[in-house]
């Protein structure tokens, strides 16, 4: 009777203008909700020219990001021709989370028209957490000193679960932890990784197109692709409502 009563009262509310009544947006991080790269770039160059190595270009580094700080200096030193040993590439990772988490939003903003989307997709009933494989408190950080980590029901870092993307656990452990329900979710990501974990946990996902990969969003085959947060809304609720089904 209470699971009976429940569910009439999630109708009413959709049927009362709240159409995303008990839905969760799971938003990746870096590329998706805030435009780190700058922050990234910087930090990278300061711990890079520490070694002899030359500056690296924005541009490089957008096409990077996707697989953490690590995966970053080990991918722009053999751009420039050297290997780092694992207790270099330790070393130099370890000064750059150092580096970067004094001054984490120097740079770093969110992407237009997320913060009116979000707005948009409270009042129509959504809730959000954050899937990411940037570390929990540095996401954390991030999100606070931008003044959005209070807008996210939870705020998962690829440190939280023995899987991170693309593999399910990561999404599934996020949803949980928001107290989401699978198929009343969407993974809004912009790289291979986010697309594997919502076909992973059977969700739904859209890539943004002006994300961090170097793979076009269309050859990775999302439910949709979003140019601007101003369309979020609409395409959301479009693939929520067929998953529901």
């Amino acid at each position: 009777m209470l699971q009976d009563k429940n569910e009439r009262t999630v109708m009413t509310l959709q049927d009362a203008g709240r159409p995303l009544e008990g839905c969760l947006i799971v938003f990746d991080l870096d590329g998706t909700l805030v435009d780190t790269a700058p922050d990234l770039h910087r930090v990278l160059n300061i711990v890079l020219e520490q070694e002899g190595f030359s500056p690296v270009s924005l541009d490089d580094v957008r096409s990077k990001v996707g697989q953490g700080a690590r995966a970053l200096i080990k991918r722009s030193a053999q751009a420039q021709g050297r290997l780092l040993t694992p207790d270099a590439l330790t070393r130099l990772t370890a000064t750059y989370i150092e580096v970067y988490s004094q001054d984490i939003a120097q740079l770093s903003r969110p992407f237009p028209g997320v913060i009116e989307a979000l707005d948009e997709l409270e009042k129509m009933g959504a809730a959000f957490c954050v899937c990411t494989k940037k570390k929990t408190q540095l996401s954390v950080q991030l999100l606070e000193a931008l003044k959005l980590a209070h807008r996210f029901r939870a705020i998962v870092g690829a440190d939280s679960v023995s899987n991170r993307k693309p593999h399910a656990e990561h999404y599934l452990h996020a949803l949980a932890t928001a107290g989401g329900v699978l198929n009343q979710s969407i993974m809004i990501g912009d790289s291979s990784a986010d697309v594997g974990t919502a076909r992973a946990a059977g969700a739904p996902v859209i890539l943004v197109e002006f994300g961090y990969t170097d793979i076009a969003p269309e050859a990775l085959k999302p439910d949709a692709i979003l140019s601007h947060y101003s369309e979020l809304s609409a395409i959301a609720t479009k693939l929520l409502r067929r998953n529901r089904i």
